[in-house]
């Protein structure tokens, strides 16, 4: 006797026509407009939640400091988190690991893979520029030292770190999950890029040539998620190349200025090369290394370490067949 599938949300199954084409796949999972639509307003909502509630209350607990607190990028990151929650629970059924956040994924060999890509391409796209003169250093008289480097990074930091790991938790979180299950790897690594490279429009100075490089630095980004099968090795590589460009060279990131104490990197023309207000990313230099990382990532991926390769064990996913209700267990390596 047949039996219907069904998608579980939570703790409470809800039975589901058998065999609908529009909403439910043949897995018995919500089909992927209806996922991401329920990921969407989840966020949306979660966002203008914590707009109303949660953010005039963060003003009024810091409002005695000089200057005001950033808390944009964190109420995203919230935003974001609270999303997941909802799909994965609600919708999927399923844990953290499915969207490269598990336990395993945290791990120390996969973030240092991470955040080594991300200081060797913003140090190489830097060193190219500062070479062929597409930067020159300018000194400032402002009276600044270490102490005020520190303070400076550490707000960079502050605003960044959070954004960053929103931003990778979005884009290479749940919506890769869910292009990957309906259309498989290389459209989830593209279609997740060129979602990333269009929500930078709305930065100040953006123009086809800049998109077109984040799109690129989205791509390598996705194969960092790929090939570590972690969210926060992306996160990471993100977070290194940014701060690198912000509390290190002092330029702007993405068209966004930061505090620049003691010194800054000023691009020369033309902007296509040296990227201009937008940064070294929006260039044609970053366009090469980013374009140089994917050429060698694609062409040699190492196998993991003895962590990662501890976090690659087997894991199982359950499908229902929908002839005899019998569970089937099908074992899915991850990736190395």
């Amino acid at each position: 006797m047949s039996r219907a599938p069904r998608f579980t949300g939570g703790r409470r199954p809800r039975e589901v026509p058998a065999g609908s084409p529009w909403f439910v796949a043949h897995t018995g999972r919500l089909r992927a407009p209806w996922r991401l639509s329920v990921f969407l307003a989840a966020f949306v909502s979660a966002w203008v939640l914590i707009n109303a509630f949660v953010y005039p209350l963060l003003s009024f607990a810091t409002s005695w400091t000089s200057s005001p607190v950033a808390f944009g990028s964190w109420l995203m990151l919230l935003a974001t988190v609270a999303a997941h929650v909802v799909a994965l629970r609600q919708v999927d059924d399923e844990p953290w690991d499915v969207v490269g956040c598990g336990p395993a994924s945290w791990g120390g060999t996969r973030l240092g893979h991470g955040a080594a890509l991300g200081l060797v391409t913003i140090s190489a796209t830097v060193v190219l520029l500062l070479v062929s003169g597409g930067l020159h250093v300018e000194w400032l008289a402002d009276g600044s030292g270490p102490a005020e480097w520190a303070m400076a990074s550490t707000r960079v930091l502050w605003v960044l770190g959070p954004a960053a790991l929103w931003e990778e938790l979005m884009f290479r979180g749940y919506l890769w999950r869910v292009a990957e299950d309906a259309a498989g790897a290389r459209v989830a690594l593209w279609s997740t890029s060129v979602a990333f490279g269009a929500v930078h429009l709305l930065n100040p100075g953006a123009s086809p040539r800049t998109i077109g490089a984040v799109v690129l630095a989205g791509v390598c980004l996705g194969l960092v998620r790929q090939v570590t099968d972690s969210v926060p090795a992306a996160w990471l590589a993100h977070l290194a190349w940014n701060w690198g460009m912000a509390a290190v060279a002092h330029v702007p990131v993405s068209g966004l200025p930061f505090d620049a104490p003691g010194w800054r990197l000023v691009p020369t023309t033309p902007a296509w090369w040296s990227g201009g207000s937008w940064g070294p990313e929006g260039g044609a230099a970053a366009f090469l290394v980013f374009t140089v990382a994917l050429f060698l990532g694609t062409r040699r991926r190492p196998g993991p370490g003895p962590e990662l390769a501890r976090g690659s064990e087997q894991h199982h996913d359950s499908h229902t067949d929908s002839t005899t209700g019998a569970a089937r267990v099908t074992a899915v390596p991850l990736r190395s």
